[in-house]
Order: structure tokens, then C-alpha cells, then sequence
């Protein structure tokens, strides 16, 4: 259902349109509705029932996953009776061993510390909000959250390993571990996680006044 823009217009409230830069007034709205600006018809908002509540689900789950991706194997390669295990982080200690620093700390950074940092930072956030404890750093750090979305690179990640597992499968036996289950698992799990949570009703929590 979408819901006409009307009534004054409150400039500390009031939002530009990310289209045209028309400054308007968003009514409250109740769940399935949104709000369309009124001279592009872009959309400013819309409203999910419990999306912060099913955010959290994903995020407390797509943290989980990431441990198991880096507690076990992801696949390993048996050959002449020798097995070699491979995950995340000795990927990219392999790589700084290999003297190519600059692979290493991108792949440090890309594939373990953003995607656990905004896991972890999601949940704070969210757990603050639902526990109504809403600190003055709670709306930069979900700001700094959603300029690094674009950083995580799980899915190149597995778009190499795949790649690296299919030209080697003719040369050593490769066994797949339980961890390459939960890596793409993860994979759906942030992207699920990116659709379900709404940034509009994080902001419309930390805009309430304090009681």
C-alpha cells in the first residue's frame, strides 16, 4: 500500500528525495505501506513487520557460520597419501608466506575482518535497540556499517576456490570440508541479511526522544 506525502514540513524529520532532492515530510506508516516522493514518485521508505527482530536471527547466524568456516577446513587436497587442509586464515597467511603482502592484507581484510566486523557491529546495534539501550555511538557505527557493505568479498572468494578446486581435481584428489557447507551458507545468510534489514526503522528508533 502506498501512502500520499502530506502534512507540514519538519526540517530536523523531513528527508530529501534521493532522485530529485525534494525536500518532503514521511507520515508514520503502518506495515506494508511506503512512501513515494511526490514529484518522481522514487521510493523514500517502506515499512517490514519485525525486521529488526529477523535481522538479528540472520546476523547471530551468519556469525556462527563464520566460525565454523574458520574453525574447520574448507577443502582439502590428498595426494601420494598427503592431505593438506586449507580455510580462510591460512589462505592468507599463505599468501604473506608467498611474499605477496598486498594479496594478503586484501584478503585479510575483505573476506575475515569487514564480514566479522559488520556481523558483529549489526548485532550490537540491533541488540541495543531491542533492549532500548540506545548509546550516542550506536548512529556512527551503524553509519560506518553501511559505507563497508560493498567491502565484504566472500562470494569472489568462492569464485576462486571453486575455480582453484576444478583445475586441481585432475591432478590431487580434493575433499570438501564441512566448513566450504557453512561458507556458503554464510554467503546466503548476509545476502538474506542485506534484503531483510530495513536501515529506516533503525534510524526511526534512534530518532526517539529519550523517556
Amino acid at each position: 500500500m502506498t501512502r500520499e506525502l502530506s502534512g507540514a514540513l519538519d526540517y530536523r524529520t523531513a528527508r530529501a528525495c534521493h532522485e530529485c532532492d525534494l525536500l518532503q515530510q514521511i507520515p508514520d506508516l503502518k506495515n506494508g505501506e511506503i512512501a513515494r516522493c511526490q514529484r518522481c514518485g522514487a521510493l523514500l521508505k517502506r515499512v517490514h513487520k519485525n525486521s529488526l527482530d529477523r535481522s538479528l536471527a540472520f546476523a547471530i547466524t551468519g556469525l556462527i557460520l563464520f566460525l565454523v568456516a574458520n574453525l574447520f577446513p574448507l577443502i582439502s587436497l590428498k595426494a601420494l597419501g598427503i592431505a593438506q587442509h586449507g580455510n580462510l586464515i591460512s589462505a592468507t597467511i599463505a599468501l604473506f608466506d608467498a611474499d605477496m603482502p598486498f594479496l594478503g592484507m586484501l584478503m585479510l581484510f575483505t573476506t575475515i575482518l569487514f564480514p566479522l566486523f559488520s556481523l558483529l557491529g549489526t548485532i550490537y546495534v540491533l541488540l541495543n535497540i531491542r533492549m532500548g539501550r540506545l548509546t550516542p555511538a550506536i548512529a556512527p557505527l551503524f553509519r560506518f556499517l553501511r559505507s563497508t557493505d560493498a567491502w565484504g568479498m566472500l562470494e569472489i572468494f568462492l569464485l576462486a576456490l571453486i575455480v582453484a578446486a576444478v583445475k586441481l581435481v585432475d591432478l590431487t584428489e580434493v575433499i570438501t570440508g564441512i566448513s566450504l557447507y557453512a561458507f556458503i551458507l554464510l554467503i546466503i545468510t548476509l545476502a538474506t541479511l542485506s534484503l531483510t534489514l530495513n536501515p529506516d526503522d533503525v534510524w526511526d528508533h534512534l530518532r526517539k526522544p529519550k523517556s
